[in-house]
């Protein structure tokens, strides 16, 4: 068994794919969008502010993917992106349906990442990690703290988003 290196392949890869996400909507990789883009299409769902909110999204994304990928600060990381995947599983993809496809992207793609960002936080950074190179170590606490911490910041923003977001038309 090869623990160390799952957890390294685990890391680079969600952390890669969900910093990418936060590194696009800076417009610093692929077609990216903006800022401004990101904060009004925040505002049209209801999550307000939606500037706060944009900025919020590209630290976990961004930050918590970079952390994560370098196995730098133990569970802070990986606990940014499941709080961050939550909310996103719930706002932009919950309605699509399960199936990605026909110009809709279903939650078939973020909860594998929430369950993968959500496992190297409960597993650790692993010995090929900058956490183990450093000889970083973080009190037993840190966990469960940093993750009802990231769970109450996902709960405020869908509450937030629940009293916010425009209502559906009535027929």
């Amino acid at each position: 068994m090869y623990p160390d290196l799952a957890l390294f392949i685990l890391r680079v890869v969600i952390g890669g794919v969900v910093m990418m996400h936060g590194l696009l909507k800076l417009g610093l990789v692929g077609k990216g969008g903006s800022i401004g883009g990101v904060a009004g299409w925040f505002n049209s769902m209801g999550l307000r502010p939606g500037m706060f909110w944009a900025y919020v999204a590209i630290l976990a994304e961004a930050g918590g993917g970079l952390l994560t990928v370098l196995g730098l600060g133990g569970p802070i990381g990986p606990g940014l992106l499941a709080g961050d995947l939550v909310v996103v599983t719930i706002v932009a993809h919950w309605s699509q349906g399960f199936w990605a496809g026909g110009g809709k992207v279903g939650w078939e793609f973020p909860v594998p990442l929430l369950a993968g960002a959500l496992a190297i936080a409960l597993a650790g950074t692993g010995a090929w990690s900058l956490d183990r190179l450093l000889g970083l170590v973080y009190p037993d606490w840190l966990l469960p703290a940093w993750l009802v911490l990231m769970a109450a910041g996902a709960i405020l923003a869908l509450a937030i988003r629940s009293t916010q977001a425009p209502k559906a038309a009535q027929s």
